[in-house]
């Protein structure tokens, strides 16, 4: 009797082993999808570390921020690099179209675009030409806007200071016509598409994420600027301001601890940014840890003593530390500061209700 159950068992095993097999050999037959190239600088190989960026394209007429899966490599001693193993990215084991593109100093950006839908390798060769003008080390004077005051939530992460100008000069145009419709016009939502005009035409160029993060706030998408904002700080890891616009977001969409994350981390890359410290204490303050709040509500006053926004949660803070008379001076310096400003109603309240317990 006891060799029936020594077959069956040995029957399971051969089956257990013989699935296993047909896994490994489904996996196997998934080809590997790569991608190689080169990158030539006016003509020549160009040297060792230049940063390539691969992004998946979902469609096909407009390449969008929000639509792409980003990954970066740098070209080696002989100008070439390769993307390994892109099975794993897109939604079709790698059958994707993608983007590819090259920027270094002194030349414009080139791109090119990759279909690996019925091929498992492709070829890239982007050649980059020299600029002829030279482009000042500052951004673009459009670019620096005015600090929104904070109770306008839709402008809390500032306009950004690039440290270069798009390399191409149709990206150039495209981004002012976007900033003109954004900052003169006040129509966020028709600025975005000349943004992604930019972006498309410059993917490195992290200044103008940043802003058309600033035109989704505007139009209070949150997470569309939030994707934006992160796109920032894919392509400049060391973008302050990327951070600031994702914690910004963030807060506004009741993501405190993970806001406070990303608005430490741009506190990091720049440590004067009154708006960081602001947003940094709504976060602290709407996690019930107002002490930790304080230093940072008072840093952002220190820093832009104009900044009508952090005179709200300060008041908010002393209230919450029993000094009424701290609280109303802080909100009647909102009200000086900020007459028509959109909390108005609610601070005039707080300041009737303290009046009334001071007089007691």
């Amino acid at each position: 009797m006891s060799k029936p159950r020594i077959w069956l068992w040995i029957l399971c095993l051969g089956a257990s082993a013989g699935l296993a097999a047909a896994q490994a050999n489904a996996v196997q037959a998934i080809p590997v999808r790569e991608i190689v190239g080169e990158v030539r600088l006016a003509g020549r190989l160009a040297p060792k570390g230049v940063p390539v960026l691969l992004r998946v394209v979902f469609n096909r007429d407009l390449i969008e921020a929000d639509q792409q899966e980003a990954i970066r490599t740098l070209t080696d001693a002989g100008g070439k690099f390769v993307f390994h193993h892109l099975e794993a990215l897109g939604e079709n084991e790698g059958k994707e179209l993608y983007q590819v593109s090259a920027t270094y100093d002194g030349y414009l950006g080139g791109q090119q675009l990759m279909d690996l839908t019925e091929s498992a390798r492709g070829e890239v060769k982007l050649e980059l030409p020299r600029i002829a003008r030279t482009l000042p080390a500052g951004g673009s004077s459009s670019s620096a806007g005015k600090t929104t005051p904070a109770g306008n939530r839709a402008g809390a992460a500032g306009a950004p200071n690039g440290t270069r100008l798009p390399r191409d000069p149709q990206a150039q145009a495209a981004l002012d016509r976007a900033q003109e419709l954004l900052f003169r016009k006040k129509d966020p939502e028709a600025s975005i598409p000349e943004f992604k005009k930019a972006m498309k035409l410059d993917p490195w160029y992290g200044p103008g994420y940043v802003l058309m993060g600033l035109a989704y706030m505007q139009m209070k998408n949150w997470d569309s600027a939030r994707l934006a904002f992160e796109e920032a700080t894919k392509v400049e890891p060391g973008n302050a301001q990327g951070y600031l616009g994702i914690g910004s977001a963030l807060n506004e969409q009741r993501e405190f601890g993970s806001a406070q994350n990303a608005l430490e981390h741009s506190l990091e890359l720049k440590p004067d940014s009154a708006e960081a410290h602001y947003e940094l204490a709504r976060a602290m303050y709407a996690q019930s840890n107002w002490k930790a709040a304080l230093p940072h509500a008072q840093k952002a006053v220190e820093i832009n003593p104009e900044y009508a926004g952090p005179h709200v949660l300060l008041g908010n803070i002393y209230v919450q530390a029993e000094n009424p008379e701290g609280a109303l001076a802080e909100f009647r310096t909102y009200l000086r500061l900020e007459p028509e400003g959109s909390m108005v109603p609610e601070v005039k309240d707080m300041i009737a209700q303290l009046e009334r317990i001071l007089a007691e």
